[in-house]
């Protein structure tokens, strides 16, 4: 153990920075640390047990040899000593030599060399300074006083004389209370007392804000700095006084101030912010928190930058401008929200001033305008899908000014007379246009009423094209009055040719079709879904021998059949079916999946007399699918042996007919639910006109084409009918409001894509705990969900496994829906004006077809809501549902 500690002992000697050396009593160096050797550029090698101290010394030996006798006599020696380098830097050390004494006997000494080059460089720099430092308080633009540690005046410079009174004599060697009276001057004293009592390791810097005296008495607003000094006496300790009289009178006046315009700030009716230069938040009104979501928040004092991070570099800069003295002002502009949400915002941001020229920073004044924007947008979407509907269903404008003279006609009004679009009619070749005879004499009479009396008009005439065709127009017009005078007269034009010429057709399809229902050559017999007879007509009654009073309302279809065939046919229906069918279900079952159902059956007629009739039956549905009732025409069979040919065709003719009167059905149907809309009446009217002379050419054709009429009408109105149906969602969204659960909605949806879903593999997660349910119309939310989350599997992305993340929260006060996908995503780019149009698709699906988004929006709108989306091709799709 004890060689290790010698080990380790020698280690710690060579590792010292300072440089250490033994020489034994003849002079002989026996050790020497690396610092030593490096200093004078020797080896171990070189020197231990070889060379003596004059050796290595040289001409610093006589210099040095005093100190060395004295050591060798047991006595310890110090003293400093300068060395000049060749380069000419000086470097300064301190050398210790300490006698090895053992027994009374000296063995020899150690020779330790501290490197003193930097405080020797400091000690002569505050030498220096000190005189600096008397001459810089002497001339001080404020009060100097130095105190010695017992807190008396040394010196003070001609501005304490002059903000004092006092002459120096009269401060010189008084205590500090002498200019700081009262608990101003303990205070200073104390801090005096506190920093020599810590030997001054740290300059104090404490700004005291105190009260001085002055010689009148006068007591006066002062900052006291405190600082030391080093001096041939010392330590000193310096105090810096200004008279703050002013400034504190000014920072009250200001203090003042921010609290009336914090207070006025707060209470006004605006959305209001005041910053410092910092961006931090000195007051900001009530509105101003509504308006941006920060109720229960602290903000005074917080950055505005840590309030909002999404805000951007851009913006930061503008603020900067804005403190150096600039306004910045806009009406509108968008901002998107670090929540996904966007806001209209319309601003000032100005800066306010402490004084003239001094920039304090920035007031801002906002406001919400997301509302009034969405408002603008909403109209314009309206007008655009006005136009579109105007353009479809060919309605022009027209305008009369009667200060100018001068008539004005739309686009469409200018298209229906077939006009150049060049074309400026007066009031006479407006008038013109008209059929010569009653109807001209009609609407020269309305528009002379509409200008003398104010008399409004609504009417149906012929007019001649200026290609000479011949058409049927509304004209609707109504005038306005100024002062009592007419100044112009206006209205809408509409090409109803169309409807005028299907009324006509219509008509005599419904007299056809009467003619035919009422026919004796065959029976028909209508019943309701529950088989109880509702239309018997005069065939039937003539084949069966019953009248109509005795079998409707009263009697089913059963009572004319013969119970075993009936019996029959269920059990070959329950066996082919895979379940019981029984009563009325016998008849029409196989109608109901089908267009119409064919069949021989037996009747018996009310004498008992029996006859083979071919029976059709057709289910009657209404324009959403549902069925209401059946309809049975059943055709006298009996004499067809006679010729397998005559069967044969009258077979043929009987279907032909069949078909016919249940196409002519259909279309009645469907025509009793188009005639109870006002828009789209017109529309299906006008298509199915136009396609009837386009295509009819004689009497004949004209009945083969009114057997097709639904399936034509239905073809060209399909897109008309999507934009009815939307306004009846308009109409009708606010009603059948009722309370639900998303997650009830969300299982409705996965029931209802199961097969899309297993087929998929797609992952689909929800969160609903911040926003577990909604007051809605149960229809329009099950159809937005199964349109969007249906549309995130249909467009997946073949590169990954789809999944679809759902979420509700409360943003802003508002109920807020996102579903996001991992899709294929949509080019904003290229599509957003069209995202939610009518037959616009985004991708090469077969299954696209442009209505799903268009009724979604739709839905989310007739409810109050709005509708956007977030997308980026190749990562997939965000839609946000604000309700």
């Amino acid at each position: 153990m004890q060689a290790s500690n010698e080990q380790l002992g020698l280690k710690a000697a060579n590792d010292i920075p300072a440089r250490l050396a033994y020489w034994d009593k003849n002079e002989v160096c026996r050790f020497a640390n690396a610092a030593y050797l490096e200093w004078f550029g020797k080896t171990q090698e070189d020197i231990v047990n070889k060379t003596s101290i004059k050796e290595l010394l040289g001409p610093l030996y006589e210099k040095n040899l005093p100190s060395i006798r004295e050591v060798l006599k047991g006595k310890s020696q110090h003293f400093e000593s300068k060395t000049v380098g060749v380069n000419g830097e000086e470097t300064y050390s301190k050398t210790t030599y300490t006698p090895d004494i053992h027994n009374g006997i000296v063995n020899g000494f150690t020779a330790l060399i501290t490197d003193i080059t930097d405080y020797k460089h400091l000690e002569i720099l505050l030498g220096k300074s000190e005189k600096r430092f008397r001459d810089i308080l002497l001339s001080a633009p404020e009060a100097g006083v130095i105190f010695n540690s017992s807190g008396k005046i040394q010196l003070v410079n001609q501005k304490t004389e002059d903000i004092f009174g006092f002459s120096k004599s009269e401060m010189v060697g008084k205590e500090i209370a002498f200019l700081i009276p009262d608990e101003g001057g303990t205070e200073i004293k104390i801090q005096i007392d506190k920093y020599f009592d810590a030997v001054a390791t740290d300059p104090l810097d404490k700004n005291l804000k105190l009260y001085g005296k002055r010689k009148n008495g006068e007591k006066f607003r002062v900052e006291v700095s405190l600082s030391q000094t080093q001096s041939e006496d010392g330590i000193l300790v310096m105090a810096a006084i200004r008279d703050i009289t002013e400034r504190v009178k000014m920072e009250t006046e200001l203090a003042e101030s921010y609290k009336r315009n914090s207070i006025f700030i707060q209470q006004a009716p605006n959305a209001i912010a005041m910053f410092d230069k910092q961006m931090r938040y000195m007051a900001a009104s009530q509105q101003w928190i509504e308006d941006y979501g920060l109720q229960g928040k602290e903000i005074i004092g917080q950055s505005h930058y840590d309030i909002f991070p999404e805000i951007g570099e851009e913006w930061k800069q503008k603020h900067q401008r804005c403190l150096k003295g600039e306004i910045n002002k806009c009406a509108e502009a968008p901002f998107d929200r670090a929540d996904g949400s966007r806001q209209w915002i319309a601003w000032d941001v100005r800066p306010w001033y402490v004084s003239e020229d001094n920039i304090g920073g920035l007031l801002m004044y906002t406001a919400d305008v997301t509302a009034i924007k969405e408002k603008e947008q909403e109209k314009q979407r309206i007008e655009e899908i006005l136009e579109k509907t105007n353009t479809i269903a060919r309605i022009g404008t027209w305008e009369m000014n009667l200060n100018q003279g001068k008539i004005l006609w739309s686009r469409i009004t200018r298209e229906i007379h077939e006009a150049a679009d060049d074309f400026e009619p007066d009031l006479a070749t407006g008038i013109n246009f008209y059929k010569e005879g009653k109807t001209r004499d009609l609407i020269s009479k309305a528009v002379s009423e509409a200008i003398e009396k104010g008399i409004p008009f609504d009417l149906e005439l012929e007019l001649v094209t200026a290609k000479g065709n011949t058409v049927w127009v509304r004209s609707i017009g109504q005038s306005a009055f100024v002062n009592g005078k007419c100044q112009r007269v206006y209205g809408i034009f509409q090409d109803i040719s169309s409807i005028k010429n299907a009324e006509i057709d219509l008509n005599r399809a419904n007299e056809e079709l009467k003619v035919i229902l009422n026919s004796d050559s065959v029976s028909i017999i209508g019943t309701d879904t529950s088989g109880l007879i509702t239309h018997f007509n005069c065939g039937a009654e003539k084949m069966l021998q019953y009248s109509g009073s005795e079998m409707i309302g009263k009697e089913s279809p059963a009572s004319i059949h013969v119970s075993e065939e009936v019996a029959k046919l269920g059990e070959e229906l329950s066996t082919q079916l895979g379940q019981q069918i029984t009563g009325f279900d016998i008849f029409v079952e196989c109608a109901k999946n089908k267009a119409f159902n064919t069949r021989e059956w037996t009747y018996i007629r009310k004498d008992g007399s029996k006859l083979i009739v071919l029976l059709v039956i057709t289910p009657l549905k209404n324009p959403q699918g549902e069925i209401y009732g059946f309809l049975g025409i059943g055709t006298d069979i009996s004499e067809r042996v006679e010729s397998q040919q005559k069967l044969k065709e009258a077979k043929e003719s009987l279907e032909v007919l069949t078909e016919k009167l249940t196409s002519q059905n259909t279309q009645l149907a469907n025509f009793a639910h188009i005639a109870s809309h006002n828009l789209r009446a017109p529309v299906s009217n006008l298509n199915a006109l136009l396609q009837f002379y386009t295509s009819s050419e004689d009497a004949e054709m004209k009945n083969a084409i009114m057997s097709n009429f639904e399936k034509v009408s239905q073809h060209l109105t399909t897109t008309l009918d999507t934009l009815v149906d939307t306004l009846k969602i308009q109409d009708e969204g606010s009603k059948n409001m009722e309370i639900m659960h998303f997650e009830d909605i969300l299982d409705k949806t996965k029931e209802i894509l199961v097969a899309h879903i297993m087929e998929s593999k797609v992952k689909i997660t929800a969160d609903f705990s911040k926003a577990p349910k909604i007051t809605f119309n149960r229809v329009f939310l099950e159809s937005i969900f199964l349109n969007l989350v249906g549309n995130a599997i249909k467009y997946r992305s073949p590169e990954r496994l789809p999944t679809i993340e759902i979420l509700t929260e409360i943003s802003f006060n508002r109920l807020v829906l996102t579903i996001t996908d991992n899709g294929l995503g949509i080019d904003l780019k290229k599509h957003s004006k069209n995202l939610f149009g009518l037959h616009k698709t985004f991708h090469k699906h077969a299954e696209a077809k442009g209505i799903g988004l268009f009724l979604t929006k739709n839905h989310v709108e007739a409810m109050g809501g709005a509708i956007t989306v977030r997308s980026e091709v190749g990562k997939g799709t965000t839609f946000i549902v604000k309700f």
